[in-house]
């Protein structure tokens, strides 16, 4: 692994010529096939190291689950959504845990860029829980990864630009945006 992980260079290509190499001292750069495996790596990681906190009664599930023991976390690329309890003593023990992971990987946790999304929390304690974490705040519903979030069922109006791009995106028979309601497509 190491090996393959120093042997990246890199070079800039300006109308077609290829430019001066140079040697990648750190991290993959984008499209190398590396990266999704380092990426796997450090989110099972994350995930033991929040799972075996879990286990040691740490920070509590925030609701009971019945499919799975492991504590709630949604990863895709850069981005990772814990779902926990609002209360102060878990965030603390949350922001350990993520410390203690940068430190263990050298990934670092950007608390700045970071936020927190209530539900059921008044906005007193949740802005001492953000100031506490470092973090900024957003309301429900809102945007991720393109979806949208909320605490009701969504309505196919709010799918409309995903929908858009995707068609933008793919071929897809005529019929199937009939189907859709062909919303001025």
């Amino acid at each position: 692994m190491q090996a393959i992980f120093n042997s990246g260079t890199s070079s800039v290509m300006l109308n077609g010529v290829p430019g001066k190499v140079v040697h990648c001292k750190r991290g993959v750069w984008q499209g190398d096939p590396l990266s999704p495996l380092l990426f796997v790596l450090a989110a099972d990681l994350l995930q033991s190291i929040i799972n075996k906190a879990k286990d040691l009664g740490l920070p509590k599930l925030p609701i009971p689950l019945q499919c799975s023991s492991d504590f709630p976390i949604l990863q895709y690329a850069d981005d990772t959504l814990i779902i926990m309890e609002g209360c102060a003593a878990q965030l603390f023990t949350l922001k350990a845990l993520l410390h203690s992971f940068s430190e263990s990987t050298g990934l670092k946790v950007n608390f700045q860029k970071s936020m927190m999304v209530p539900i059921n929390v008044s906005l007193e304690k949740l802005n001492h829980l953000a100031r506490a974490f470092g973090c900024s705040t957003r309301n429900l519903p809102f945007t991720y990864l393109g979806l949208p979030l909320g605490l009701t069922k969504p309505k196919v109006e709010e799918f409309m630009l995903l929908l858009v791009n995707v068609r933008e995106d793919c071929y897809a028979p005529p019929y199937i945006y009939h189907w859709l309601g062909d919303y001025n497509w």
